[in-house]
């Protein structure tokens, strides 16, 4: 077990991370999925009663990853919020001060389904339907591309193990033929049971640390 492992994908050498990340060390890029920012805020708007501090608890699990890898370029696999922010809500303050500790940064976003109405809310951050890293499709949903090895986001995999009455579940890395799937990095956001066929690959994140099964 372990925190780092590197992974051979496509012919380019990758580091998946035990805090749901992927580090592409030749374009000094890290890339996590589906942070789903402003969730607890939206969720205590509509009365529940949902703790706060997970936007900055999540920021600062991105901050120790930038400083880790010294990464040049952040990109999210689309959800990058989940509802369009309003007036007034924590993360809208908490970003921008985030940013401004990491001035080098280029910080870039995939277009999620819940990024939709919610772009051009930070000018800082740039938007794209998809990005073409190298031999990588960098997408929200994974649909394979002709030609590419897709890494994307948008399932939110889980992987559920038992033994004798026990039984685990955690998030995965879904590692298929041509597409990887990110677990999601977002604190509040949960998993979808995955069925992985006899060649697919999972990496299961337990604790920070890094199982393949």
């Amino acid at each position: 077990m372990s925190r780092t492992l590197n992974w051979r994908l496509a012919g380019e050498d990758l580091v998946l991370h035990g805090d749901k990340a992927i580090y592409y060390p030749a374009e000094q890029t890290l890339l996590v999925a589906d942070t789903h920012f402003g969730k607890g805020a939206f969720f205590r708007r509509k009365g529940l009663a949902v703790p706060s501090g997970q936007s900055v608890d999540d920021l600062q699990r991105l901050t120790a990853l930038i400083e880790q890898f010294s990464a040049r370029r952040l990109i999210v696999l689309g959800d990058f919020f989940h509802h369009r922010p309003q007036q007034g809500e924590p993360f809208l303050a908490q970003f921008p001060e985030w940013l401004s500790k990491h001035s080098a940064l280029r910080m870039e976003s995939v277009v999620g389904n819940h990024d939709r109405h919610a772009q051009g809310i930070d000018a800082s951050i740039s938007w794209h339907p998809y990005l073409d890293i190298g031999p990588f499709r960098l997408a929200h949903e994974p649909n394979p591309v002709p030609g590419r090895h897709v890494l994307a986001g948008h399932l939110h995999p889980a992987y559920s193990l038992s033994v004798s009455r026990e039984r685990l579940r955690a998030p995965v890395f879904w590692l298929r033929e041509q597409v990887t799937v990110l677990p999601s990095f977002g604190t509040l956001t949960g998993g979808w049971d995955v069925v992985p066929s006899p060649a697919d690959q999972l990496v299961l994140v337990v604790d920070g640390e890094l199982f393949p099964l």
